[in-house]
Parts: C-alpha cells; structure tokens; sequence
C-alpha cells in the first residue's frame, strides 16, 4: 500500500519543475489523476496510477493511450453530485495512506478554490494528513499541533473553518498567542511570520486552517 498518495486536479499545476521534483523526491508514492489533471501529467512525462472522474476535461485519444498501457480508469456519470477532486478525494482515504498531496486545486475559479479547501477537512476527520499544494506553499486542517524548523522570516496564516477555535496556542511567532479563539469571517490570523528558529501551533478544539508559505515574501500576487 501506498504511504503517499498526490491527486492531480485539473486548475492551475504552477511550476513544473517544482512538481517534479516533489514527486521524484516521495518513495512509495501513488498518483491519482482527475480527469482534467491528465494533460499536466502529459507534459512532465509521469504516468498516473489511476484516473477518475466523468471523463469531460481529457483528451479523448490521452484517455484511449492510458488505458492501452493498463491504467486504472474509474468513470463517473457526467451529472454527479461531486467535484472529480472530491471523488478523488474519498478513492484516497479509502486507501488509508498516511498523507495526501492535491496539486492543481488552487487558483482559477474561486467556487472550486473554496470548495477544495473545504476537502481538507474530510482529511483532518479521517485523521490522514491532507493538504492543497503548489510552488508557493501548503494548505491543511491543523490536527492537535504542528511545528517549524528553521523557517525564520516565512510567513504563516490562520483561518477558522468551523464557526470558532478555540484553545490556540502560537509560539515563536512575531505574534504569539495563548489560548486564543478565532471566529469564522474574521481576518485576525492573517499574515503572521515565523520568528524564532523553532515555533509551534496548537489548537483544542475546531478546524483551523493554516496556510504556510515555502518562501519569505514569496507570494502569488507579488509575481
């Protein structure tokens, strides 16, 4: 069995390179390809292990390729409930891996963008570790804590996913917090910056984003 699962969804991949090499670098590792997503693949010359979705985003003579070579290709009706990422999602943690990577979930549409931040909580209750990943940082559900390491100067924000969390607990940070709560709606736990060689989070109880940036004053829009 897998230990690391990456999902290809099909918005907006980044860095190419970046994605490489993040995948070269994880042993064991299944991909798992929404049907969209198929043409990223394609350009980096790496082979999914699976394909699911209702088929509508993939280029029909890629598809017919995948499946001469014996790739797993699981199809869905094309007026379903779910998003392809959500069915890729639960194909995932059906498997019980200990963390899953989506790629290509961020930007574009924001209805997508929003909804696929909410799939990490499916993770965070399942208790595998999830996250929404690009060239530019990481997104996941925080589960009890969480620490860093030699991030000095990076940059890491805080959003409340259930209406509030309670029991927050920031150290090494340039704006600590003891037993904080943070509501939804609220912006307060934007923009935060690691300040000590080590620093940690903690929360007692609701779904707390976190949002950490690989790099210090490395953002999209500052492109």
């Amino acid at each position: 069995m897998s230990q690391i699962v990456n999902i290809i969804s099909g918005g907006r991949l980044g860095d190419q390179s970046f994605f490489q090499k993040k995948i070269a670098r994880m042993e064991n590792c299944l991909i798992i390809c929404c049907d969209g997503g198929a043409r990223h693949l394609w350009k980096t010359g790496i082979k999914p292990d699976v394909i699911i979705g209702d088929m509508d985003s993939i280029d029909p003579a890629l598809l017919a390729s995948y499946s001469t070579q014996g790739i797993k290709i699981i199809k869905y009706p094309a007026n379903k409930y779910f998003t392809d990422t959500e069915l890729a999602l639960d194909y995932a943690l059906s498997l019980k891996p200990e963390a899953i990577f989506i790629w290509g979930a961020l930007g574009g549409r924001i209805d997508h963008t929003l909804a696929n931040v909410f799939l990490l909580c499916k993770g965070q209750e399942k208790g595998i570790r999830t996250y929404l990943i690009d060239e530019y940082g990481e997104a996941f559900v925080l589960d009890k804590e969480t620490s860093f390491s030699n991030e000095t100067g990076k940059t890491v924000s805080l959003l409340a996913l259930s209406p509030e969390v309670t029991g927050i607990n920031l150290t090494g940070f340039l704006y600590p917090l003891k037993e904080g709560t943070l509501i939804m709606g609220e912006s307060r736990g934007i923009s935060n910056v690691i300040n000590d060689a080590r620093a940690g989070i903690s929360v007692r109880q609701g779904k707390l984003l976190v949002i950490r940036y690989w790099q210090k004053d490395f953002f999209p829009e500052a492109l």
